[in-house]
């Protein structure tokens, strides 16, 4: 049983080499990165530059070129331009394209692995299992778009000499805000449904990891895709992301980010009726009946609250566990999290590396101050972490026992950060884990497979789970309810592809006469 359970870790890095056709990209011959509008470089009408660094080491990676409204503007007119033609383009002629891009990624893996280890601070077996959704995202949305009938669609008579049909299209352009924790996984998801639509876009990566949202741009262009049908405005999210939801040009908003700047970029879209998807993030719980094996279940849970040392948006922060078992699976939780190595993301055995900012630093540590404050018991109190030799920002996992009626764990808090709740009753642990404004995942665990499932048909989130969390499948929706998403239909299914596009109903009726 020892030997089974110590097979349950946490995702590990192995050792990893920086391949030098990375370092010569972030170089780029002494010049900063520009954006890419229009299969061109622009190096920005603010002349201002920003540095993108290694979260565990905080060496500079490379020097990037900020884009403005300016720019904005340059690349929603090049983009529309574009897309007079890329709409007409065939489905199977968009295929193509998209397939010899992916064949370029798995040729350069090296370097976007590179992107995520050393730009996003991923540890390998992470980072690797990301870039696998490359191909699996376009290979998925390829079918999709051979199996959805754009254009005309039946016709039916709605009258008296009066037929009818629906017209499906794509929007034009449309732009995806991508997040720092995630920027392959999630570039990838954006930008192959929105394409094989028929859409042209505007890539929009966080300022903390811009280098794999521009590597992709370059093999695009070597793959053969017209200028203008992908563009990527590196920048800071509260000038430039606010520049694209201001643009009327730009038809549908892909957000993925926070509540509060999702919500602001929804209120600008809703001035000029810009349609808008988003996911903002959640506060995930678990709950474990009394039947579970406290000691598995908590490394399994563990596991989980620290995949990308819990800078995942669905992962779980909140547990609900059976008092009768509540001893247990805190000291089993207690082992796991103290057990993490905590060092640099490229080092082998590194388990639990370095946040993405200074930033994020600031609030993590806030937040394990305040879960004492409200009347949490720290289990382990969390701080900061020092990895001999690195100036990056380590810090220790922190875990808190509250109560019932003791809410000391309400926001997000990106790191590998829990909360366990003894409840006498399921009913009591649904009651808890939904009353958070959060709704993006949830998870039961329980050898009562059939309670589990009526459980998790009771969760206010948009992905449920029975022992098991973190589940992402093409064909299955991703997405959240309460503050984390909506609308539409989340990612990864069919209803994902149609939210890239749009449907009109037209009459036909005889000429009167």
């Amino acid at each position: 049983m020892e030997s089974a359970l110590a097979s349950i870790q946490a995702f590990t890095a192995a050792a990893f080499t920086t391949p030098d056709k990375f370092s010569q990209f972030c170089a780029n011959g002494g010049k900063a990165l520009g954006g890419i509008i229009g299969g061109n470089d622009f190096s920005g009408s603010m002349n201002v530059t920003f540095e993108t660094t290694d979260p565990g080491s905080q060496e500079v990676l490379a020097a990037v070129c900020e884009m403005g409204e300016a720019e904005v503007a340059l690349a929603v007119e090049t983009a529309q331009q574009a897309f007079d033609t890329w709409k007409d383009v065939s489905v199977e002629e968009r295929i193509a394209l998209v397939r010899r891009l992916v064949d370029l990624c798995d040729r350069d893996r090296d370097v976007l692995l590179a992107c995520e280890v050393r730009d996003g601070g991923k540890v390998s077996e992470l980072a690797e299992g990301d870039f696998t959704q490359i191909r699996e995202c376009a290979e998925y949305f390829s079918g999709v778009a051979q199996r959805v009938a754009m254009g005309d669609g039946p016709a039916m008579g709605v009258g008296d000499g009066v037929k009818g049909l629906t017209y499906r299209e794509p929007w034009g352009v449309v732009a995806g805000i991508i997040p720092w924790n995630y920027p392959v996984v999630l570039t990838a998801w954006f930008m192959f449904p929105s394409l094989l639509a028929g859409n042209t876009i505007l890539i929009k990566p966080a300022e903390d990891t811009p280098l794999s949202a521009l590597y992709i741009a370059k093999l695009a262009a070597e793959a053969g895709f017209p200028p203008g049908v992908i563009n990527v405005l590196p920048a800071r999210g509260e000038i430039t992301g606010q520049c694209i939801a201001e643009h009327p040009g730009v038809r549908y908003i892909s957000f993925t980010g926070s509540p509060g700047v999702g919500q602001s970029i929804l209120r600008t879209c809703d001035r000029h009726g810009t349609r808008m998807k988003r996911e903002m993030g959640g506060n995930g719980s678990a709950i474990v009946l009394g039947d579970a094996d406290p000691e598995l279940v908590a490394r399994h849970v563990g596991r989980y609250v620290n995949q990308h040392y819990g800078q995942t948006c669905c992962t779980i922060h909140r547990v609900f566990v059976d008092k009768k078992i509540a001893d247990p699976f805190i000291d089993a939780q207690k082992a796991f999290f103290k057990n993490l190595k905590i060092g640099y993301q490229a080092d082998a055995g590194t388990q639990l590396g370095a946040v993405v900012n200074p930033i994020q630093r600031r609030r993590i540590l806030a937040a394990q101050e305040e879960a004492a404050a409200r009347g949490g018991q720290a289990i382990l109190s969390g701080g900061v972490a020092e990895v001999s030799g690195k100036d990056g920002f380590y810090l220790k996992p922190a875990l808190f026992r509250t109560r019932p009626g003791v809410d000391c764990n309400p926001q997000e808090v990106f790191h590998t950060f829990a909360t366990v709740c003894p409840i006498d009753s399921a009913e009591e642990a649904l009651a808890l884990a939904n009353s958070s404004p959060y709704g993006l995942g949830a998870s039961v665990w329980t050898k009562d497979i059939d309670r589990g499932f009526a459980l998790a048909k009771q969760f206010r989130d948009g992905t449920c789970q029975i022992n098991c969390h973190n589940s992402v499948a093409y064909g299955l929706p991703y997405g959240g309810q309460g503050i984390s998403g909506g609308p539409g239909g989340g990612v990864n299914c069919e209803e994902t592809f149609l939210d890239y596009t749009q449907v009109k109903a037209i009459y036909v009726a005889d000429y009167p006469g």
